[in-house]
């Protein structure tokens, strides 16, 4: 089998990262500016080039030099820019954020500079509704704004990408029907220099298992044969730990008696929505929602399905699929954070796989003339 190779950006924790390399891809470089993260990727991969600057100085001579990797000739450009504008629980700053929004354009700008065959974005679901100018969203952001600027980031992206010569695809995918333990939603846009059509990978499994599909698997499975367990793990206050000692496993704030729903919950009672997080106990024959990054946060419990206690990071880092001898380093919180913004590991390796799959494939159109017009607009 061919080696093809990959540069990731925006590197984290490194799920999408490792799944890659479980597909079959020889990470030559990563980068990400978090000191946490920084000093994950040094202890685990030593011998892996990382730059921990700003992305804005990052360029292509610089990743050339650091991966020996020259424009043209890298197989695959990955990462996930930082999601926080927009994501449905955030201010949804759009462009106007100058530290986060923009950020998916510093991907766009490496794309055109080290001309990858093909590309792989991922983000939240926000991005698909995200504005590129700022407005006032509701109260929790519960209300819905369709306007000329619903969605007007992402096709400005596109617009980009496709001017740079890639064509391109957007899919949302839930990483339960590839394996993963986790009902987790996320966006992947993929790309080819050579302006194929893009697919997608198909589910292997599913909530109603069939004769081909498997079923979802769940947080036991996750954390089957996980013993000594010395990772960290955070605390509920007093306050908080009062309420979910009343929830049963699978619980929420719902199973509450209604004078203790409102004692507990506050303004947020009379919110809009599911409000599923708020004193949610997980259950163990379920996937796990959505790891997240502060699991003692009242809106967005992660409760033992049985103990009194936020799941430790290396829970959270079974649910997410990342190999036991994977180690997080930096405070605790840093921890968290690095474990429930990456990509599941499991989710990664397909996507991963499939488009391992397409770069075996003979190109669209012939090799030389690939880079040769980086400005002309193909289709998806």
């Amino acid at each position: 089998m061919d080696e093809f190779s990959t540069v990731s950006l925006f590197s984290g924790g490194m799920g999408l990262d490792l799944g890659l390399e479980r597909a079959g891809f020889s990470l030559r470089f990563a980068a990400d500016n978090m000191s946490a993260a920084a000093e994950s990727a040094r202890k685990n991969r030593p011998e892996l080039p990382f730059y921990d600057g700003d992305i804005f100085e990052l360029n292509a001579d610089l990743i050339t030099q650091l991966s020996g990797i020259k424009p043209g000739a890298l197989d695959l450009l990955a990462g996930g820019p930082p999601c926080q504008s927009f994501s449905t629980a955030g201010k949804r700053l759009g462009l106007d954020d100058s530290h986060k929004g923009p950020l998916v354009f510093e991907f766009a700008r490496l794309i055109d500079e080290m001309r990858p065959r093909a590309f792989l974005m991922e983000n939240v679901k926000g991005i698909l509704s995200a504005s590129s100018k700022w407005r006032q969203l509701p109260y929790n952001n519960n209300g819905k704004v369709i306007d000329n600027l619903h969605g007007s980031l992402l096709r400005e992206l596109i617009d980009h990408i496709r001017g740079l010569g890639y064509s391109l695809g957007v899919v949302e995918l839930n990483s339960a029907d590839f394996g993963v333990p986790q009902t987790r939603q996320r966006i992947f846009i993929i790309g080819y220099a050579d302006g194929r059509g893009v697919t997608f990978p198909q589910p292997t499994h599913a909530k109603e298992p069939t004769l081909f599909l498997e079923p979802w698997r769940t947080i036991r499975d996750a954390l089957e044969g996980l013993e000594n367990d010395q990772s960290y793990c955070a605390k509920f206050s007093p306050r908080k730990l009062q309420y979910l000692k009343m929830v049963p496993e699978g619980g929420n704030w719902r199973s509450l008696p209604e004078e203790i729903q409102r004692e507990s919950m506050g303004k947020a009672f009379f919110a809009k929505g599911g409000r599923s997080g708020y004193w949610r106990r997980l259950a163990f024959d379920v996937p796990s929602p959505t790891i997240l990054t502060e699991p003692n946060n009242a809106s967005t419990s992660l409760c033992h399905p049985e103990e009194h206690r936020p799941l430790t990071v290396r829970e959270c880092a079974r649910i997410q699929t990342f190999p036991d001898d994977w180690e997080f380093y930096g405070k605790g919180s840093d921890q968290y954070r690095l474990v429930g913004n990456a990509v599941p590991v499991g989710l990664a390796q397909a996507v991963g796989q499939h488009v391992y799959q397409e770069l075996q494939k003979p190109d669209g159109r012939p090799a030389s003339l690939i880079n040769q017009s980086p400005r002309a607009t193909v289709g998806a």
